[in-house]
């Protein structure tokens, strides 16, 4: 008898739930988590995408987050949370950097985390200047 051909059929440290699939569990030391049906539970990964018609429901805590689907619980993004504009979350939301598309929706408990320490160097010379007066130009040619 031959041994088995030497298949690899999925990329260690993957996780992928696919579309009409219902997980209850947890998941933990992921490298990539894809969402495409619904997971209820806990995860704990380096890159989280909750594609559109995905849902979480629970705790994620990640690196980079790519939310195009639902996520309703608690998440930590630990340096990206990007909420597209089919995303939606919903609950306890703690984040390094922020990025919301025209359509995206958040709301419960936001919150920043520390912010990294390039962006602590930069900050002194970023400042917006206080504006006392803005003009609107375009009103008053309009109505001379």
């Amino acid at each position: 008898m031959e041994p088995a051909p030497n298949t690899k059929l999925g990329k260690q440290g993957l996780v992928h739930i696919g579309t009409g699939v219902n997980v209850t569990g947890t998941f933990e030391a992921c490298e990539i988590a894809e969402i495409h049906g619904s997971l209820n539970g806990e995860i704990k990964t380096r890159e989280l995408i909750i594609h559109e018609g995905g849902h979480l429901t629970g705790m994620a805590t990640c690196g980079l987050a790519r939310i195009l689907g639902e996520l309703d619980g608690e998440i930590e993004a630990t340096e990206l949370l990007q909420i597209q504009a089919t995303g939606r979350v919903d609950g306890k939301i703690n984040y390094t950097r922020l990025v919301i598309e025209d359509g995206g929706i958040i709301k419960g408990d936001v919150s920043p985390s520390k912010e990294p320490a390039q962006h602590k160097a930069a900050t002194p010379t970023n400042k917006v200047p206080n504006v006392t007066s803005v003009k609107n130009t375009a009103q008053d040619h309009a109505a001379e």
